[in-house]
Order: structure tokens, then C-alpha cells, then sequence
């Protein structure tokens, strides 16, 4: 949870959940002025002239530095980023808006107003309740400075007009019986506010209280002819003229016609979670990170690439499920088959198509052209606060369609292509597990009676699967299959190079088909044929660490031609990085470039590449 900040009440501040101590009135005003402009600079003379008021001695310069000093060391341990930044002449508070109550309310409220434009009356009646709760007491209560009584008043007025629009909501919803306690109270305590004594005059009237509707009439007569000196306005006035008469347009609109406050489903559409979900604490932290981590006007959008089979949608979903109660809105999931054997990938209009009918749009409303529908999609979550898993994605072509608008969405991208010119997108390269992480995997999916009694053999399955969960899985599967046999007959196929990839195939699981889908996706590119070419070349050498001079003499090619080859299959991710102008490729990749070899290289180009092996492995 981290850090939060909550002003609209006596002021507090929580770090995980639990209450932090903060002592000292500067302390306090300084990081409540920082609080209320988080995210922008507030200058030094600013926090000065509020906080230290009149006193501002020589030294105070100083005691400004001091307190800023103290505040980083008691906020720090709870944030990673430096939470209170120097800039240019002044001070700039990096914690997320929507950590801090105030900003939190004006978000939910400028989202239920926008939700009610659209005619979505549930969401916005959810919203409206979110925010108003957010509230504890009068704001920046106990702080007495005449900034801070400033800006209390700035957002008590906010919260006024914020109850005042959700009542008028809930009146346009026949709830005028359940809004008359809530006006009663509100015109109690505010005498003068015309809106609300109005509001009550219609909740009363539908409620078939006509003659208490004018008596809350002429009692606002009185006060503001007491008060102020002055008649009711205009519209109070037309109001109780319509109350006498008995006007139908005062009346609620037949049902058809009246809003909903019947509250909306929840989209949660995340496949299970991965209950032997092993390891990656590091990139678990980074995702958590990246999809809380607001940027102004903009949704968070994480984006982890890896090589078939490293674990990427398992690592998405398992933090998608983690974070899932902070998205008021749902999750949304959609699977963009760029990696399914006997699949195309999905088009973006389809998938958008899935998403609109998610966020509650049937076919008919769905529009025909894919700019149409994502203008549509773009209107339809840029008020709202969903996370949304696109699985398995093929480009950012596909991808890029379907990036929601809203500040308060975060994304995660999966795919085994860097999403390069994706703007505004955080970047994580996904790489196999570590020999004990693996180990540690394969003994969670596997028959713990029967590891523990072949520990050589499981030792040499974990080799041979590569570091791979998916072939860990697959591994562990065809143990549970046959349960008559040893662990070390599997091990013994997997270490005979030949029987490999056929020991890896188990039910719908094989690494065989995992690596296919890449090999025939750069088939399929124009500019994939020197790659692919490579590739099946590269597949016949002993080796797995391959250089640009290494290929060029292997291909016959001038060096640029086989850098620009190379770096084509390492963003396939059919090689990965191996250090400075080094690539490196998977073993069990490599096994599968042998089988495509022997089926699409001529034979004397096999033989020739055989007895060059040295030479060309660089």
C-alpha cells in the first residue's frame, strides 16, 4: 500500500496501513503544502512565506532545508524513488496523486461526472460514494495558519458541490425518499446554499410532502431576508410556483425513462492464478512499481518480452491478481495469440471488439471501423480505473489500438517482441530461471515423493529443461502421467539431444510448437527472410554464443547485413544478448534451428556448414 497522505479530516499519514508519527508543526505544514501540489514544484519561498509565516528569520532558509532533510528520512524507507525532490528554487513531492485523499477525491469525482454524461448511472452512483467517503471530518483539521483555513475552504466548497451532484443523481433515480435526510442535514448546516433547500423541495414534493416542500420555502425566505437582506433566486422562486400548481414536470419520468442506481458488474476476467508460482521476486517488485507509478494524463503500461515458454503470461497474471483490488473498475484480460500453434494473431478490431463488450457495449453498439471503436474505447476508459492484460501480443500494431485513455488505467503487455515504439511504455526482458529457482519450481509442480528419492535425476531434468518453466511444467506433467516410471528415464531422453524436444511435448504443452510460432511469424515478414536463413545456419553449429564477424563469414554476408539478421532474431527473441555484439542461443532453440536445418537447408550447405564449425562460431 505505501505511503498515503489524508488531509480531508484531522491530518494523518499511513505508511503500509499503519499510522506514521510526524512531529512538529512544520514538519506537518510543509509536507502538507507539498501534499496538496503533488507531483509539481512548489517553490522555496512559497513554503516559507505559509509555513513559517512572519518569522522568517535569516536562518529560516535553512530550517526549511532541515525539515525537508527530516521528512526524507522518515518517508524514504516507504518509498523507493527520492520522495521529496530539490528542484529548481523549490521542493516537488513525488508520491502518486491518487495516495494522497484530496487529489484521490477530486479524481473519483471528475470520474463519476464524466461516468454520468455518459448515461453510466451505476458507476457514477459508485464513484460519488467513493469519493464523499474519502472525507473524515472538516479538511486540514488542527491546522490553524491562514494558508492552510485557505484551502480548507477551497475543498469544503468541492465537497459540497460533489454531494449536491450526487444528489441530483440520485433524484433522477427516484431515490428522493433516501435523499431527504441527507438534504435536511446538508441545508441545516449550510443556511444559505440555495441548491440544496431546492433539491429538498423536489425530494420532498415526489415524496408526497407538498406542504413541507413550501414550508422549506419560506423558511429560506426568512433566513436570507434575515440574513443577506435579498429575496430566494429566480429558480427557487419558479420552483415553489411549480410546487403550488402541482407542475408534472416535476415528476419523476416514467421507468423506462429514469436512471439506475442498480450497480454495474465488475469485469474480472483474469485466467486462475499460477498456485506454484516460483521465484522472480525482483520482477514481481517492478511490475508492482510500474503499474502504480501515475504520470499525468497518462496510464501506466508495462511491457515484459522474453523468449517463448520463460513465463511471462504466468508473471503477469500472478501480479495482475496481486493488484487487482486497487482497480475499481475491474480487469480486463484479453489473450492476442501471437504465440498460439494453429493460430493467427487476433486483429486489433476484434480484440477491441472484446473490450468494448466488456465495458458493457453490446454488438450493435460496438462501431464498424477500427478508428471508430477505438475513439469509442478511448471515451469509455478515460474516466475510469481498470487494469487491463493483453497477453501474448505480436507487435505494437496490434497493441497500440488498445491502450485506454484514462490516467487511472495501468496496462501489462506481454509478448516476445520489446514493444520498442510504444510511447510512454516501461520496458522488462524476462529471462529463464536461475538453477536454483528452477529447481525450486520443478520441485513444487512435481510428486514430492518421488523427486526427493531421485535427486541426481532431477538435477539433470532441471539442466536439460534449460531454465524454462514451461519445460519444467511439461516435465513435471508427464511424470504425474506415468507414475510407474523412474525420474531417470525422462532423464535420460532429455539428455540425448535427438530425443529432447520429443520428451518435451505433453498433452496441449510442447516446446517444440512454442518455438515454431516465432520461426513462422519471421518467415512471414518481408524483411524476415535473412533472418530466418541465419537462423537454420546458426542451428547446426555446436555452439551457442554467436558474434556478427562469426555469421558474416558462416553466411557468406557482409557484416552489416548479418548484424541487421541477428538483431531481427534477437527481437524475435530466438537469441538473446550475451554481452557487448554477442548473442546468445537458447539449447533448446538451437535443437529446434537443427530440425527446421534439415528440412529447409540443401544438404551440402549442412555438410559445408559442419566442417566450418570453429571458424565460424566466432
Amino acid at each position: 500500500m505505501g505511503l498515503e497522505i489524508k488531509i480531508l479530516g484531522p491530518w494523518e499519514i499511513t505508511a503500509n496501513g499503519e499510522p506514521a508519527v510526524l512531529a512538529g508543526q512544520r514538519r506537518v505544514g510543509v509536507l502538507t503544502r507539498l501534499a496538496l501540489s503533488a507531483g509539481k514544484p512548489v517553490p522555496a519561498e512559497q513554503l516559507l512565506a505559509q509555513v513559517w509565516g512572519e518569522s522568517t528569520a535569516t536562518t529560516a532558509g535553512k530550517q526549511l532545508h532541515i525539515v525537508v532533510s527530516k521528512l526524507r528520512g522518515l518517508l524514504s524507507p516507504h518509498q523507493d524513488d527520492e520522495i521529496i525532490a530539490t528542484v529548481s528554487g523549490g521542493y516537488q513531492l513525488n508520491l502518486p496523486r491518487e495516495r494522497i485523499d484530496a487529489h484521490l477525491f477530486s479524481l473519483l469525482a471528475r470520474r463519476a461526472r464524466a461516468a454520468r454524461a455518459q448515461g453510466e448511472i451505476a458507476t457514477a452512483d459508485g464513484l460519488f460514494h467513493q469519493a464523499l467517503d474519502l472525507w473524515r471530518g472538516d479538511a486540514l483539521a488542527g491546522m490553524t495558519a491562514s494558508w492552510a483555513q485557505v484551502e480548507s475552504d477551497r475543498l469544503e466548497e468541492e465537497r459540497l458541490t460533489t454531494l449536491e451532484d450526487h444528489v441530483d443523481l440520485r433524484l433522477a433515480a427516484g431515490d428522493h425518499h433516501g435523499a431527504v435526510p441527507v438534504l435536511t442535514a446538508h441545508v441545516k448546516a449550510n443556511p444559505l446554499r440555495e441548491r440544496p433547500r431546492a433539491q429538498l423541495m423536489l425530494a420532498l414534493y415526489r415524496a408526497s410532502r407538498p406542504s413541507e416542500a413550501l414550508d422549506v420555502y419560506r423558511e429560506t425566505r426568512r433566513i436570507m431576508a434575515d440574513e443577506l437582506g435579498i429575496e430566494p433566486g429566480a429558480a427557487l422562486r419558479r420552483l415553489q410556483q411549480a410546487v403550488l400548481r402541482r407542475d408534472p414536470a416535476l415528476d419523476l419520468g416514467p421507468p423506462a425513462q429514469r436512471a439506475t442506481l442498480t450497480k454495474p458488474v465488475i469485469p474480472t476476467e483474469l485466467p486462475a492464478d499460477i498456485q506454484a508460482f516460483t521465484a522472480r521476486a525482483t520482477e514481481i517488485a517492478w511490475l508492482h512499481r510500474t503499474l502504480t507509478d501515475t504520470r499525468p494524463g497518462l496510464p501506466a503500461i508495462a511491457a515484459v518480452h522474453g523468449p517463448g515458454g520463460v513465463g511471462k503470461s504466468a508473471l503477469a497474471t500472478h501480479v495482475a491478481h496481486a493488484v487487482a483490488d486497487r482497480f475499481a473498475d475491474g480487469v480486463l484480460y484479453v489473450d492476442l495469440r501471437a504465440a498460439t500453434a494453429g493460430l493467427q494473431p487476433l486483429p486489433p478490431f476484434e480484440a477491441l471488439a472484446r473490450l468494448l463488450r466488456s465495458l458493457g457495449l453490446d454488438g450493435a453498439a460496438i462501431p464498424p471501423t477500427l478508428d471508430e471503436a477505438a475513439a469509442r474505447y478511448r471515451s469509455l476508459t478515460s474516466t475510469r480505473n481498470l487494469l487491463i492484460v493483453l497477453d501474448d501480443a505480436l507487435d505494437a500494431g496490434q497493441v497500440r489500438p488498445l491502450i485506454p485513455a484514462g490516467p487511472s488505467c495501468a496496462v501489462i503487455i506481454t509478448s516476445r517482441r520489446i514493444m520498442a515504439s510504444l510511447d510512454s511504455t516501461s520496458h522488462l526482458r524476462l529471462t529463464g530461471l536461475d538453477r536454483a529457482d528452477a529447481t525450486a519450481l520443478f520441485l513444487r509442480i512435481a510428486d514430492s515423493s518421488r523427486v526427493h528419492g531421485e535427486p541426481e535425476a532431477v538435477q539433470q531434468i532441471v539442466q536439460q529443461c534449460g531454465a524454462l518453466p514451461l519445460a519444467l511444467r511439461i516435465s513435471a506433467e508427464r511424470l504425474a502421467a506415468r507414475p510407474d516410471r523412474a525420474l531417470s528415464c525422462l532423464a535420460d531422453q532429455l539428455t540425448d539431444p535427438d530425443r529432447r524436444l520429443d520428451a518435451l511435448e505433453h498433452a496441449d504443452l510442447a516446446i517444440r510448437d512454442s518455438i515454431a510460432v516465432s520461426f513462422q511469424h519471421l518467415l512471414s515478414e518481408p524483411a524476415g527472410h535473412d533472418a530466418c536463413h541465419a537462423f537454420l545456419m546458426l542451428g547446426l553449429l555446436e555452439t551457442s554464443i554467436h558474434t556478427v564477424a562469426g555469421t558474416s563469414a558462416l553466411t557468406g554476408w557482409p557484416e552489416h547485413r548479418a548484424e541487421v539478421a541477428l538483431n531481427h532474431l534477437l527481437d524475435a527473441s530466438l537469441l538473446e544478448p550475451a554481452g557487448p555484439d554477442r548473442y546468445r542461443m537458447h539449447d533448446l532453440i538451437r535443437l529446434h534451428a537443427r530440425e527446421q536445418a534439415a528440412r529447409h537447408l540443401l544438404g551440402p550447405v549442412r555438410a559445408a556448414t559442419a566442417c566450418s564449425t570453429t571458424t565460424w562460431s566466432g
